[in-house]
């Protein structure tokens, strides 16, 4: 008659389970990691590529009427607005084709942070779209290691910012998301961040499991 496997207790005091009840939990933490690929990129959308030709075509159309009609504060504005324009969309020429974030199942990746951040340490996810730029917050635990960030001088680019207060936090902002050419919208990107937080914290399990095996 087998006899039951008692549970194994770690240094620290943490019971790990024994037997076909480690399988079951191996199973279901390998469950939950596959759930996502090993590593996702993405890119920003061609919002401002579209957008910017359009809003140039406008602002040369206010600076044909300041010269029609004389007016001087039309010729400023109608020339200011076109440059500015021009200028957005030339900053966006590559837009949908350069990676600015990654995700592991244990890191994300961002072009304009120092250092990845360690996703077992979100403790809050959050997606908004702003209008002009898609938001994702990620807070996290104060026991959390923050890179720095540098900033981006590219009107509406893709930006992050780490920051101390009134928590840890990353904030990041770009002209969209979009992943494998499609954009994403802001439920299946909030649901593909909170999928790869719940991977990096099954693999932290998987691992410490495994090393007290």
């Amino acid at each position: 008659m087998n006899q039951p496997q008692s549970p194994r207790f770690s240094d620290d005091g943490v019971v790990y389970p024994r037997g076909a009840q480690r399988d079951a939990v191996i199973a279901e933490l390998t469950q939950v990691i596959e759930r996502v690929p090993e590593q996702m990129e993405f890119t920003n959308t061609k919002r401002y590529w579209v957008l910017g030709p359009v809003l140039t075509l406008g602002a040369l159309g206010i600076l044909w009427s300041g010269f029609s009609f004389g007016k001087t504060g039309l010729i400023i504005c109608g020339g200011f607005m076109t440059l500015v324009f021009m200028l957005l969309t030339w900053q966006h020429r590559n837009a949908g084709r350069e990676v600015f974030m990654r995700l592991t199942r244990r890191e994300l990746h961002h072009t304009a942070l120092s250092g990845p951040v360690d996703l077992t340490k979100v403790v809050d996810v959050f997606v908004k779209d702003e209008g002009l730029l898609t938001l994702q917050k990620l807070t996290l635990s104060d026991t959390a290691s923050l890179p720095t960030h540098r900033p981006v001088s590219v009107l509406f680019g893709n930006q992050a910012m780490a920051l101390k207060k009134p928590q840890p936090h990353v904030r990041i902002h770009s002209a969209g998301v979009a992943t494998g050419g499609s954009k994403l919208d802001i439920d299946d990107l909030h649901a593909l961040l909170t999928a790869y937080v719940q991977a990096a914290l099954a693999q932290q399990q998987l691992d410490a499991l495994k090393q007290h095996g």
